[in-house]
């Protein structure tokens, strides 16, 4: 049984190691969906929804108004007061399904309500690619700066040596250990930034680790990427609400059934007594400004359409901005990895060369600042490229809404 469980925990692991780095993300992502308990406040809002809906078809058929009212009245040929009590109940139907209306609008509502969560799930996914790239963009600088730095403190031991034999002026050895200590502190501080990156993600995710992430190739189109855009969806959506409200205002006039029933108790001595009424009828509202509220929900929808053109462009200099900027790491990083192994060459050299005395410190130090340069821009370049092409492939998938 041990076997079994030791051999499926190990297929697991080289799943998880098989999974590109944009699925990584996605995994991570679902993980802060369920700590943000995003499908929970939006099932509460849809069964919100739901009993409105639910509320609306009894509606139709049940609207009853009860009223009683209660008399006394003095007349002048009469000695005495006499009293009357009217008791009466009345139900309004919707004969021709008004409500329809507000239950279509109710749905549309729900859909809107999916809309604004996927808005808000696709800020949550950039926040974390952004947040998951930076952590490991700044992990791996640290770890060059670790392997710098220790190669200096081997330089430092055979300065200390040179300076022992004469070879090399006491004065340079304290400016290179004065730089060594400035370069450590840095380095201290930059884990401590990367501790606090990671605690950061553990908030959204107690117990995925973060992501693992690879360089990866772009597979994405435009058309795709518009397809599943939320804020598109959501701008047909508020322009067939407002259509929808039309439609409800054109009806509004017609009628409604009105049945109604009513108890008199009448002590009049002049009347015929206690008296007993069923009536039936229509009811019909006729609002003066109805034509001018309609006239504003058919401005609103062409309004509303009018937008999307707006958004379109939004979205689709989004992408381009994305594949831009991928492609323009992409460049930079080919470029860097070549470069990178020549100044990682040519600083040995010089240190060679600095030992010898065909060089000076300043030289020197030069160099170590710009082989670490050159290695800082290609991992930046390295991770704008995976971030933009995380952020492209899934978008075009869709996976992060549904």
């Amino acid at each position: 049984m041990q076997k079994m469980t030791g051999k499926l925990f190990l297929l697991a692991a080289v799943f998880l190691t098989l999974l590109s780095a944009d699925d990584n993300v996605v995994s991570f992502y679902k993980d802060a969906l369920k700590t943000l308990t995003y499908k929970n406040t939006y099932m509460l809002q849809e069964k919100s929804r739901a009993l409105s809906i639910e509320a609306k078809k009894k509606q139709r058929y049940l609207n009853l108004d009860a009223s009683a009212m209660y008399g006394t009245t003095k007349a002048a040929l009469l000695p005495h007061r006499f009293n009357s009590t009217d008791i009466g109940i009345t139900d309004t139907i919707d004969l021709f399904g008004k409500n329809m209306d507000d239950i279509h609008l109710i749905q549309l509502k729900m859909k809107e309500d999916k809309l604004l969560t996927e808005i808000k799930k696709e800020k949550l996914f950039l926040l974390l690619t952004e947040m998951i790239t930076a952590y490991h963009m700044s992990e791996e600088k640290w770890q060059i700066k670790q392997k710098l730095y220790q190669k200096q403190l081997q330089f430092l031991k055979q300065l200390k040596s040179a300076v022992h034999t004469g070879a090399i002026p006491e004065l340079e050895l304290i400016r290179f250990e004065n730089t060594m200590t400035l370069f450590k502190v840095q380095i201290d501080q930059d884990k401590q930034t990367i501790d606090m990156m990671k605690a950061q993600l553990k908030l959204y995710s107690k117990h995925h680790p973060v992501p693992h992430l690879s360089v990866l190739k772009l597979h994405s189109n435009l058309k795709r990427f518009l397809s599943h855009s939320p804020q598109l969806k959501l701008n047909d959506n508020q322009a067939v609400q407002s259509l929808e409200q039309v439609k409800k205002l054109e009806r509004n006039w017609l009628p409604d059934a009105v049945i109604g029933a009513n108890q008199q108790y009448n002590d009049d001595p002049t009347a015929n007594g206690d008296n007993y009424t069923l009536s039936i009828g229509l009811s019909m509202k006729f609002d003066g400004s109805t034509f001018s509220d309609m006239e504003k929900q058919k401005v609103d929808a062409l309004r509303t359409k009018s937008l999307k053109k707006e958004l379109e462009i939004q979205r689709k200099a989004q992408y381009i901005a994305w594949k831009s900027n991928y492609q323009t790491a992409k460049r930079s990083f080919y470029l860097l990895n070549k470069t990178v192994k020549k100044t990682r060459k040519t600083l040995e050299n010089m240190r060679t060369a600095y030992l010898q005395h065909y060089i000076d410190l300043n030289s020197y130090l030069q160099m170590m600042q710009e082989d670490l340069a050159t290695q800082d821009a290609r991992i930046t370049a390295k991770y704008s490229m995976i971030k933009n092409a995380i952020i492209l492939n899934t978008l075009s998938r869709g996976t992060i809404y549904k």
